[in-house]
């Protein structure tokens, strides 16, 4: 899955170019980074859009999930998805963070594998750099 992050710093990369017509660019995903992308909105409309907003910049019933993977490692997001109760019981510093702004306590989703997990967070990021792009004005 070091596919996935390697893609996210790519992404990073190619969203803040700009067109000749000086019009944002949009992330276009294809090939099997196409098919983690659609697996994840798939899994994170099962599991994650009842709290979280898709536009992954608002706040919803759960946080803005845009630039997750830059706040958090690979690993804690995997664990913190799959459990956050016990990592707020073993008192993990960015659990509690998290909680202090949160209105309830996550659900965890235990059943979920380390590439479902990265598919939804491959989903995340390339919504939230999209959706950056289309909402911030263009400079004439």
């Amino acid at each position: 899955m070091n596919k996935i992050f390697s893609f996210c710093l790519l992404l990073f990369a190619v969203v803040s170019c700009q067109t000749a017509e000086n019009q944002p660019v949009i992330i276009e995903l294809q090939g099997e980074t196409l098919q983690m992308y659609e697996k994840g909105k798939k899994i994170f409309g099962e599991k994650c859009s009842s709290c979280h907003n898709e536009n992954m910049i608002t706040n919803s019933t759960g946080s803005a999930l845009g630039g997750i993977t830059q706040r958090r490692t690979k690993e804690w997001l995997r664990s913190y998805v799959r459990s956050p109760l016990a990592m707020l019981s073993n008192k993990d510093p960015q659990a509690l963070e998290v909680q202090k702004n949160a209105v309830a306590v996550m659900q965890g989703f235990s059943n979920l594998t380390d590439e479902e997990i990265d598919q939804i967070l491959l989903y995340i990021e390339t919504n939230y750099q999209n959706n950056k792009i289309r909402l911030r004005p263009v400079e004439r």
